[in-house]
């Protein structure tokens, strides 16, 4: 297993968004078994759980994290909610899921966020283009 620092988390939602949520400690799993499964904490605020409270246990939820330093490329995964955990004003949800490799993922569910935010021409592109060199 190896296991590493999450720097940014962001939720797909039903609506088709993403919605980041930050945090205030977190880190993934790379278990190294045979169905390539990763496991994901995130500690956070109780003012961000609703996204996740939208999805059923086993249901699945499509994620980005960057990995140990803000420069790495995002990675995307499809994870289902083990639990999620109240721990006084905070909560605590853990993920399991698969990673998807390569960039084309992140790009094509990052070109929906930004049609479905009603971007188009000139503005879509330089929406798409700002995000990839951000991420």
């Amino acid at each position: 297993m190896k296991t590493f620092k999450i720097v940014t988390f962001q939720l797909f939602n039903k609506m088709g968004a993403y919605i980041n949520i930050p945090f205030l400690d977190s880190l993934i799993i790379n278990n190294e078994n045979d169905k390539n499964t990763w496991l994901l904490e995130i500690f956070f605020e109780e003012a961000y759980v609703t996204p996740f409270e939208e999805f059923a246990p086993g249901e699945a939820i499509n994620v980005e994290v960057i990995i140990t330093n803000k420069q790495n490329a995002p990675a995307v995964l499809t994870m289902k909610m083990i639990s999620l955990k109240k721990i006084d004003t905070y909560f605590s949800v853990l993920l399991e899921g698969s990673l998807h490799h390569g960039k084309h993922d992140y790009a094509e569910r990052l070109l929906e966020s930004l049609i479905e935010k009603g971007l188009s021409g000139e503005a879509l592109l330089e929406a798409f283009q700002q995000k990839i060199k951000s991420n």
